[in-house]
């Protein structure tokens, strides 16, 4: 909770510039984005940080030099929130506790097994505060809640009350996760269908861009010139459509009110800038998550569709887009449903089942074919092996 609210503070600190509503100009934003990427190209010169699933994979793994990478990978995702970067404050809470963890594995775990029960328990504990929901930090390393997670969840649920009450009694309730949608009206539910496949559409437009970005990484090779890149064109992006910056937690805030306004294309051009910028940020060393910002495209994706089609419910269409998209292109549709469960109007159970579901079916269809084409590619070199 107090490294998530220095990341608000500095990411406050940053961008103040005095000026009514905090209002900030396109050349401002560019420099400042391009100042923290500076920084990350530094802090790369130290040790490799790593990602999100890396930091979640390795719980527990005591290897030469993690340490080092672990602090390298908070400060790095300090920089990342504090500059604008369009991805949440996952990595820079994970990192904090993987230290935290490896101190405490130190003095209590007698054995490689209990380190790492002891370092999943930590994740669990730091991301069901900010997700809201302790289930699904249970669930966060592979989508699934089995009973031998009975710690993680216990863990979770801890995390949850402290991170709670230190948000309510000292912080006044700042970052809390809560989603204000726009007010609710009749609308045909067969038609809520609409929105959650295009948000499947803009979860799996998410998911190609991604690996397209990690491959066009990879052939650069050169980790700095990764992120100096990544960093111009997510630089030059933000300068034209400023909304896409940050990791869309808050951002929602104004998701009533950009319905409001009745501008469905700056609706979807938001939504399509805001996949892009997401996908630069992961691809080019700007650590983070994707959770909260693939829920802010699927707000934006609800609210463009509720304007299009009038038998829409908006606040309905909203909850099914943004179930979908972040169950395609999280992939994992049930810490999908655990979390937005928890942290929307109970009302909406079905439209979110909905747009759950649909991403479910579409993300287990994207992930077959390769899965398969895989098993082909693994089988066809033993029975070459086993010819020669």
């Amino acid at each position: 909770m107090l490294t998530y609210q220095a990341m608000l503070a500095l990411q406050v600190l940053v961008w103040n510039t005095g000026a009514e509503h905090g209002e900030v100009g396109p050349v401002r934003i560019a420099l400042t984005i391009l100042a923290g990427g500076a920084m990350l190209i530094l802090l790369g010169r130290l040790a490799r940080s790593e990602s999100v699933d890396e930091l979640i994979a390795d719980a527990g793994a005591a290897q030469p030099g993690h340490a080092r990478r672990i602090l390298v990978t908070a400060l790095a995702a300090i920089v990342a929130i504090a500059f604008g970067g369009a991805v949440g404050p996952e990595a820079g809470l994970l990192a904090v506790v993987a230290q935290c963890s490896i101190l405490v594995t130190r003095v209590i775990a007698r054995n490689e097994a209990r380190a790492r029960e002891i370092s999943r328990a930590g994740v669990a504990g730091a991301l069901s505060g900010f997700y809201g929901s302790p289930p699904a930090a249970a669930a966060i390393d592979d989508g699934e809640l089995s009973a031998g997670k009975l710690t993680s969840f216990i863990a979770g649920l801890s995390g949850f009350f402290v991170f709670f009450a230190m948000s309510r009694t000292v912080f006044d309730g700042s970052g809390l996760s809560d989603i204000p949608l726009p007010t609710s009206t009749e609308g045909n539910d067969w038609l809520l269908v609409v929105p959650a496949l295009i948000g499947c559409g803009f979860g799996l437009a998410f998911k190609a861009l991604h690996h397209a970005g990690e491959v066009a990484a990879a052939r650069i090779g050169s980790p700095w010139l990764v992120t100096a890149i990544g960093t111009v064109l997510f630089a030059a992006l933000a300068a034209a459509i400023p909304l896409v910056r940050f990791s869309g937690h808050h951002e929602l805030n104004e998701l009533p009110e950009l319905f409001a306004d009745g501008d469905a294309a700056l609706l979807w051009l938001v939504a399509a800038a805001k996949n892009i910028a997401v996908v630069l940020c992961l691809s080019s060393g700007w650590r983070g998550g994707e959770a909260f910002p693939l829920i802010y495209v699927g707000g934006l994706v609800g609210a463009a569709t509720a304007l299009a089609l009038p038998g829409l419910d908006p606040a309905a269409a909203i909850v099914a887009a943004m179930g979908a998209t972040l169950s395609v292109g999280w992939k994992r549709p049930l810490v999908a449903l655990l979390i937005l469960i928890l942290i929307l109007d109970t009302g909406f159970a079905l439209p979110l089942l909905i747009g759950v579901g649909l991403g479910a079916v579409v993300h287990k269809a994207s992930t077959a074919a390769p899965a398969d084409s895989k098993k082909v590619e693994d089988r066809a070199p033993a029975a070459q092996n086993s010819d020669g």
